[in-house]
């Protein structure tokens, strides 16, 4: 049986698209936050929630974290 493919959260989708828009790598974005590459990934697909870093995240993407409250 083959394994499911984790899919990105709506917040992780939109730091996707933001990364793109930027012309930022997630390993830059990781850096400038202080995290590795591996644990924004975590967080970016849900495996951590990694509430203490969204700020930061949304922050240098400009992303408005009003709209992932619900």
């Amino acid at each position: 049986m083959p394994k499911e493919k984790k899919q990105l959260t709506r917040f992780g989708l939109e730091v996707k698209i933001k990364l793109i828009e930027k012309g930022i790598t997630q390993r830059e974005l990781a850096g400038e936050v202080g995290i590795t590459f591996s644990y924004l990934s975590m967080i970016l697909y849900g495996y951590r929630p990694g509430l203490k870093h969204m700020n930061k995240i949304a922050g240098i993407l400009e992303i408005d974290l009003q709209k992932f409250a619900a």
